[in-house]
């Protein structure tokens, strides 16, 4: 279910409406205010069981569309049967709605499936591999997804692998890399292709597809994840 909260009235739930799947992991709205993207994980777990994730050989994740006004579902959408071990975890919205989504691999570690997956409605998902060596780099472990300020590009965290990679919205195109240990918390800054990474490690780096421009330490362990306050 997506739990819908008034952000003026001490955050009162107000309504819910269906995720039209197993383990809702990430939302976003489109630009028009009235659809949602729902990645739906797929993944099963019971609170008497810990973190044991209960349903891998029969899991299947989806990323959906709902109207949240009504609740009803407008799209629905799995990926190929072959890939149904691959989580659909997080998104982000880039340009002209294009949903960019991360995956975690619960399959065997050898495969190293492609990671990341690029939707717009009433089209197919496509999902794009990294160039050589760097697709198994990745670690079968998607971290968090941002796009930048102009929303033509987007940053994707793989921090059991140590890296950030970023990838243009229009042509779903692998645009480069930069090292950092478990790194996996990206937002935008208020700069285009710029991203604020954060790292296990204590690290707080700007940077973008040409490179890191700074880099600082705190004293701080960061999470996994990030957001811009506008």
């Amino acid at each position: 279910m997506i739990g819908v909260r008034d952000a003026t009235g001490g955050y009162k739930q107000i309504g819910e409406f269906p995720a039209y799947g197993m383990e809702p992991h990430d939302i976003a709205l489109l630009a028009d205010g009235r659809v949602m993207a729902i990645a739906n994980g797929g993944i099963r777990t019971h609170p008497h069981r810990g973190a044991d994730e209960l349903n891998l050989a029969e899991m299947q994740p989806s990323l959906v569309y709902v109207d949240v006004a009504t609740g009803d579902l407008l799209e629905e959408h799995r990926l190929a049967p072959e890939l149904h071990q691959l989580s659909i975890r997080h998104l982000a919205l880039g340009a002209d709605d294009t949903v960019v989504f991360g995956c975690q691999y619960r399959g065997p570690e050898g495969d190293a499936p492609a990671l990341i997956g690029f939707h717009r409605r009433g089209e197919t998902p496509v999902i794009v591999e990294a160039p050589g060596p760097m697709q198994s780099a990745l670690r079968n472990y998607i971290g968090s997804v941002a796009a930048d300020r102009s929303g033509g590009i987007v940053a994707a965290s793989a921090p059991k692998g140590g890296h950030v990679t970023y990838w243009d919205v229009a042509s779903r195109r692998y645009l480069g890399a930069c090292d950092l240990r478990d790194g996996c918390g990206l937002a935008p800054t208020h700069r285009s292709a710029s991203f604020l990474l954060t790292s296990g490690e204590g690290w707080l780096v700007t940077a973008g597809p040409r490179g890191a421009v700074s880099r600082r330490a705190s004293q701080f362990h960061w999470d996994n994840h990030a957001i811009l306050v506008r």
